[in-house]
């Protein structure tokens, strides 16, 4: 896993769908070959600043706040905002000389099986019809990402 940045042509692609998250210098974190409904997809899950205490503890891995982030809040990789994206809109995202995101990287690293383990069981829920409110439509970005231009 991996901290990228999303192109903005795929970003425009996905504009129908009103919960991804369209800020385009937002990092992400890049899961290869998670399986949705039996096939294998890459899925970009964003990290947020500020994801409201009511939320489900499963639907979200807790990361150190930001400064951004307001109190009573989270910050941390947002499961529910996870979208299927491939390598040709990835960008790379520098962490060269910034130590938070050295940081978020390093504790990325050491919970991989913990939160591949936790992006797959939202998958699993999520194709079986098991959505939450604010989820992404991942089966219509699936239809975008793929479509003919």
């Amino acid at each position: 896993m991996k901290l990228v940045l999303i192109n903005t042509v795929l970003l425009e692609k996905y504009y129908g769908d009103a919960e991804v998250l369209l800020k385009s210098q937002r990092p992400y974190v890049l899961i290869i070959r998670l399986k949705y409904k039996d096939k294998p997809y890459d899925f970009a899950i964003p990290i947020r600043s500020n994801i409201p205490a009511t939320t489900p503890k499963k639907q979200y891995f807790a990361l150190p706040p930001r400064p951004a982030t307001k109190p009573h809040n989270r910050h941390g990789l947002h499961y529910i905002k996870m979208f299927p994206v491939t390598k040709q809109y990835l960008v790379r995202y520098r962490t060269e000389g910034n130590s938070f995101a050295t940081m978020i990287q390093n504790i990325i690293d050491r919970n991989s099986k913990q939160i591949i383990s936790e992006c797959q069981a939202y998958l699993d829920d999520y194709a079986a019809g098991k959505y939450p409110r604010y989820s992404t439509n991942i089966d219509y970005l699936l239809s975008k990402l793929y479509e003919e231009v």
